[in-house]
Parts: structure tokens; sequence; C-alpha cells
């Protein structure tokens, strides 16, 4: 099967599981969230021209704190944790808080 049929069809399965379970929905949302958040964590760092050990020493922690960081499979990542690295990467980082249909807020957090 070529890569892109593969693709369809997971969508297709996605797309029908989450149609039928409520709990489905909330954990591919929260998986895809944890993939975000890591892909963050690398793009910055890389982005800034650092190693894992280079960004470890800058904000006081270990090299494997941020290869966990970068892992899409670990949830504890902090808000202070990731204000540290982007101050460390030189990134700003802004806060958007949504909840439908009346409220929005952006906040600048570095």
């Amino acid at each position: 099967m070529r890569p892109a049929a593969r693709r369809d069809r997971h969508s297709e399965i996605v797309g029908h599981r989450s149609q039928k379970s409520a709990t489905y929905r909330k954990t591919f949302r929260r998986t895809l969230h944890q993939i975000d958040l890591a892909l963050l964590v690398r793009e910055m760092r890389e982005d800034a021209g650092l190693t894992q050990a280079e960004l470890a020493k800058k904000i006081g922690t270990t090299q494997s704190v941020i290869a966990r960081l970068e892992d899409a499979e670990y949830a504890g990542r902090s808000l202070s944790m990731l204000e540290r690295i982007a101050t460390a990467c030189g990134v700003a980082l802004k806060l958007h808080a949504e909840r439908k249909p009346n409220f929005e807020r952006e906040v600048a957090l570095v």
C-alpha cells in the first residue's frame, strides 16, 4: 500500500472512530497536543542552533530532560519549562485561550 493510501485509510479510521466515541476524540486531541508540544520544543532548540546538551546547560537541567520534552509520548511538560526553553532560544511565546462562543484572550509570556 502506498504511503498516501495509508494516510487516507488512517484518516478514514480516525474519522469513523471520532464520530462514534467522545472518549476517542478527547484522547486523539490530547495526543495531537502532545505531539505539537514536543515538536515546538525541538523546533525552538534547532532554530536556535543548539544541541540538547547545550540547551540543557543554558536552562540548568540535563540533556535527558530535554530529550524527554521532545518525546511526543511524554505528558509532563510545564508552562514554566516551556518559558525557560523559549527564553534560552530567543523565542517569544504567547498563550491563547478561548471558549466558544464569547471568550478569547492572548497573552505574551516571554
